[in-house]
């Protein structure tokens, strides 16, 4: 077993490290992020991300980075819900594949267009063409 102060080094190290990787990931979701990326740019192997994330999230790197990207399409839709879903999935930096619209599914308990459909009746005025040109 380790000394405690190197478990403990072990442990600031590593929540530097997620600390790095959340910042990237906050500065960067809308492009595209492969795991080497994000490896590389926390000066770490692939694997060890992994269970870095696995060990502080509970969940993969890219499940993760999912999650965030749809938290950010949720707030993007209470700003402008008169925006394209297209639009929203682009500017969040995803596809709309099955497996984003069923974490949605999971994570707000109801559909991605469902939340677009209230939020739109909760704005109640449909969009000017102003308001529609500034959205895009």
């Amino acid at each position: 077993m380790a000394p405690r102060s190197l478990m403990l080094a072990a442990s600031t190290e590593d929540a530097g490290v997620m600390a790095e990787l959340a910042a990237y990931v906050a500065e960067h979701y809308a492009s595209a992020l492969r795991m080497a990326d994000l490896a590389r740019h926390c000066h770490v192997s692939v694997r060890t991300l992994q269970n870095l994330c696995h060990a502080h999230c509970g969940e993969a790197p890219l499940k993760a980075l999912r999650r965030f990207r749809l938290q950010k399409l949720h707030g993007q839709m209470h700003s402008r819900p008169w925006t394209p879903l297209r639009q929203h999935y682009l500017d969040c930096g995803l596809t709309g594949s099955l497996a984003d619209r069923d974490l949605f599914l999971e994570m707000y308990g109801c559909t991605v267009r469902e939340h677009q459909d209230a939020c739109r009746y909760k704005s109640s005025s449909e969009p000017r063409p102003a308001q529609l040109s500034q959205s895009a």
